[in-house]
């Protein structure tokens, strides 16, 4: 790097630094509501639920472990025109919790050739105000290819138009971290923009990549075919081959394409970056595809819109796996109880101040945890109201310590099943806390290895999975026919779907249930 590079990315680092110091008081404002979607709350709301009801059902692909969403890609135009295809790829985070969500969006109104951060703290849509990320903000401003070109966020769209549909469909508690994506230039370029993005995608990060693909029309200055009587076909044909690149994980061949096409996608930028960032791990499923051409019946004008999802069990980046927290003996009874107190203690704190005040580490410091607790283990925590279940979130898999899957899936279940309301400090004296640590999955031959009241199970066919903990048979009176029946319907799938080309995986708990009051 010669001394004026080098004079120029310290300049850029500064100034990025001291505008994401600044911008904690600053609340940038929708400028599209009221002309690219309601500007009325309500309206707005039921606007994307019914594009969100209307969009089709998405089967989970299948793969090892528990199937969750990483990223997602979607178009940004007014709702009118993209939101149905918008709309199918956001249908099936309906009620999932992220810690963090990450945009990777075009620039529309200024020229750059880096990524580039807001210069404010805060997003506000009609639906309510979004806190961003600011600690993840600045980890970014200190790679050289990021910088903060804060007029480029004031009237760019591309980030603005998914923001309604994250808060309509996310459960609560989520930090944002919009990045515009400029001219990075050659393939080497958009590489080293995706490493600075990479250690970002943990399990808690969503990624959300918002882009448009082609422009065609004469005030696009694309009109590759402008005689044929197939445009819609061609157009079909264009995409569909640059989706290709991007759902394959080839950003050369991405390249490649844009280069020889001209092809006129904004999307560019942010699915370059995208596919360096697919994993070997993640499935890639093209959801819906439309253009604006199609719905007017005019092709003189039209802009193509693309949904796809990307999933896997390991995030986008590589996770080191990491063995149970236990052995099968499992823990003493009064770390057992341990665990209990710190649960409740996480539940007081979470109903009184706020989940964000809530922090693993210092209850893990208050109540001086022996060491194997910052082990990973699988953990549930359940809630009970008079027999009744009031929430129950966790982990199958060994992912987190012991202490913060304990603390965290607590606060889960208390404020982010979607199954019920947030649980009221009031309600606290009348739970029953339930703390579950499981053993590691293994996989068995066939459902007739499982046991009732001994084993939990998890079942996975045609995309779809589904889990029970080892005392729900129990608890219900079912036999192994009828817990089958009814993890088969857990699944979306028939009652009688177990019996044929499923696959199982067994696993034993160690419980721990005490009153919240004890």
């Amino acid at each position: 790097m010669n001394g004026v590079v080098f004079v120029l990315v310290f300049l850029n680092l500064l100034l990025g630094l001291g505008m994401a110091e600044g911008a904690e008081e600053r609340v940038h404002h929708a400028t599209k509501a009221g002309t690219w979607y309601p500007d009325d709350p309500n309206l707005l709301a039921s606007t994307l639920d019914q594009l969100l009801e209307q969009a089709p059902a998405m089967a989970q692909e299948a793969g090892k472990g528990i199937i969750r969403t990483r990223a997602i890609l979607v178009p940004h135009a007014a709702y009118a025109y993209s939101g149905r295809v918008a709309a199918a790829a956001f249908k099936g985070l309906k009620g999932h919790f992220y810690k963090r969500v990450v945009v990777l969006a075009p620039a529309h109104t200024r020229s750059f050739s880096t990524l580039s951060v807001p210069g404010y703290s805060r997003e506000e849509t009609p639906l309510g105000e979004i806190r961003l990320d600011m600690e993840a903000l600045r980890g970014l401003l200190e790679h050289p290819i990021v910088q903060s070109v804060a007029d480029a966020h004031e009237q760019e769209h591309s980030v603005e138009m998914v923001l309604p549909l994250l808060q309509r469909t996310l459960a609560p508690g989520w930090k944002l971290l919009p990045i515009l994506v400029g001219d990075l230039g050659d393939g080497a370029g958009y590489q080293q923009a995706a490493e600075s993005v990479r250690s970002l995608l943990d399990e808690e990060t969503l990624l959300v990549v918002s882009g448009d693909f082609t422009h065609y029309g004469e005030a696009f200055h694309y009109q590759p075919f402008p005689n044929d009587q197939q445009v819609a076909e061609r157009l079909r044909q264009l995409d569909m081959k640059g989706v290709e690149w991007i759902l394959s994980g080839n950003p050369a061949g991405w390249l490649t394409y844009k280069n020889k096409t001209g092809i006129t996608a904004c999307a560019f930028g942010p699915t370059m970056l995208l596919a360096h960032l697919i994993g070997k791990e993640t499935t890639s499923t093209l959801i819906q595809y439309e253009t604006s051409g199609s719905q007017s019946q005019d092709f003189s004008h039209s802009v193509s819109y693309v949904a796809a999802r990307f999933q896997g069990y390991k995030p986008l980046r590589e996770v080191g796996k990491k063995g149970p927290v236990v052995a099968n003996g499992g823990l003493p009874e009064k770390e057992m109880h341990l665990l209990h107190q710190m649960a409740r203690r996480a539940l007081s704190l979470a109903t009184s101040r706020g989940p964000t005040e809530v922090s693993s580490e210092a209850i893990a410091e208050e109540f001086a945890i022996p060491e194997r607790f910052r082990k990973p283990a699988g953990v549930f925590v359940t809630l009970k109201k008079r027999d009744d279940l009031r929430g129950c979130i966790g982990f199958i898999e060994p992912i987190k310590p012991l202490y913060q899957a304990v603390v965290e899936n607590a606060v889960n279940a208390a404020l982010r099943d979607f199954r019920f309301p947030p649980v009221k400090k009031g309600e606290l004296a009348d739970l029953e806390v339930e703390v579950s640590i499981l053993s590691p999955t293994e996989p068995v031959p066939s459902y007739t290895a499982f046991e009732v009241g001994r084993h939990g199970i998890v079942m996975k066919k045609g995309g779809r999975s589904a889990v029970f903990l080892p005392e729900v048979a129990v608890e219900q009176g079912w036999s192994r026919e009828q817990t089958l029946e009814q993890l088969a319907m857990k699944a979306g799938l028939a009652p009688d779907a177990w019996r044929e080309n499923a696959e199982f995986e067994l696993f034993t708990s160690q419980k721990y249930t005490a009153p919240y009051q004890r």
